[in-house]
């Protein structure tokens, strides 16, 4: 019970919500946002108010701000600028903050890396964000963004049905700025499109101790 809930759009805007204003939903739904023509809604996160924002772009940036600068709204109204994105550029993915976590993040052709938070300093509502991963080159464009920590396994599923399970721990940890490594080996014609993290395996035949 309470809280709220932070939506963040394609085209770069965020909008939070108590989450009693979603408490009586109807068979068809009920609006959660109104959008600008050609912007869609990209991620939704239950918040207590008081967390931080994580905003990752298709072009390789990444912000971070106070989620208190969004202030709350009613359902139907629109969103405010969460980031100021590059011609082009558009919003792939959202996070609320979790200390401690490192940030996981995907790009088209199958690299990636883990990069602590800490890179990553806090950031006015609606700036320009700092470079996360270079997209040029081998890279392409970035597809994924999540928070991970010791004890995930990170699925990375292509469009072509190929789905690869790695430990988040195997995943090359760099700074800010960089190419990451390769995650998975694709062909030519494939490439990733979507990531997630789930908890990892316990090895085949581990007992739990009497």
């Amino acid at each position: 019970s309470g809280g709220y809930i932070l939506f963040a759009t394609k085209l770069g805007k965020v909008k939070k919500t108590e989450l009693v204003a979603y408490s009586h939903p109807k068979r068809g739904g009920i609006q959660a946002i109104t959008l600008e023509e050609g912007d869609e809604v990209m991620a939704a996160r239950r918040t207590d108010g008081q967390r931080e924002v994580l905003l990752s772009t298709k072009e390789g940036i990444l912000i971070r701000f106070a989620e208190e600068e969004v202030r709350p709204t009613g359902r139907v109204a629109a969103g405010v600028r969460g980031v100021d994105l590059a011609d082009g550029d558009q919003v792939i993915a959202a996070e609320v903050v979790q200390e401690g976590a490192s940030i996981l993040t995907v790009t088209a052709r199958g690299y990636g890396k883990r990069t602590p938070l800490d890179e990553y300093r806090l950031i006015g509502r609606a700036g320009k964000g700092v470079i996360d991963i270079k997209t040029e080159g081998r890279n392409g464009p970035v597809v994924g963004m999540l928070q991970v920590r010791a004890g995930n396994d990170i699925l990375v599923v292509t469009t072509k049905g190929k789905i690869i399970r790695v430990h988040a721990d195997e995943v090359t940890s760099q700074g800010r700025n960089t190419m990451g490594v390769r995650i998975i080996e694709l062909d030519p014609d494939d490439q990733v499109g979507s990531i997630a993290s789930v908890e990892a395996e316990q090895p085949t035949g581990a007992e739990s101790s009497a």
